[in-house]
């Protein structure tokens, strides 16, 4: 698993292939779905190769929120509270994405504390940033 994204830079090829043993990596084509809104999800995402669109639901039609590429990440809530899926995620182009679930990581702590500890402090830098952001367009919107 090549070192593609943010979450995963400064990891060793050691500490990646261990990370690679807790995951699994699916292929994906074109307009296949890789979570639908509502289902359950406890996954964290890593796009390997390829492009996935973040699609939500508004007036029952699918209106696309994000488009993802190789070394973006999605799902990282999940890993920490899994439930139902926020937002639907297809496949735009041919994809690969390395996918993880929380009982993976759960084991990946036993095994390996540190390797876990580095992804899980990863995670919650990338979700921080998202949170900053956030905010900083709340504000904006309210001062409008």
């Amino acid at each position: 698993m090549a070192s593609l994204t943010p979450l995963l830079a400064n990891f060793g090829a050691n500490e990646l292939q261990l990370l690679s043993s807790y995951g699994d990596s699916r292929s994906y084509e074109p307009g296949d779905f890789l979570i639908r809104q509502g289902e359950d999800n406890e996954h964290l995402f890593l796009v390997l190769r390829g492009k996935i669109e973040v699609l939500q639901e508004v007036d029952g039609e699918l209106k696309q929120v994000a488009l993802l590429e190789s070394g973006d990440s999605l799902g990282e809530v999940s890993v920490f509270d899994p439930g139902p899926a926020s937002a639907t995620v297809r496949a735009v182009s041919g994809a690969e994405v390395w996918h993880i679930s929380k009982d993976s990581l759960d084991r990946l702590h036993t095994a390996s504390p540190k390797v876990a500890y580095r992804l899980i402090s990863r995670i919650a830098t990338c979700l921080s940033h998202r949170l900053r952001t956030m905010n900083d367009k709340f504000v904006d919107l309210a001062n409008r």
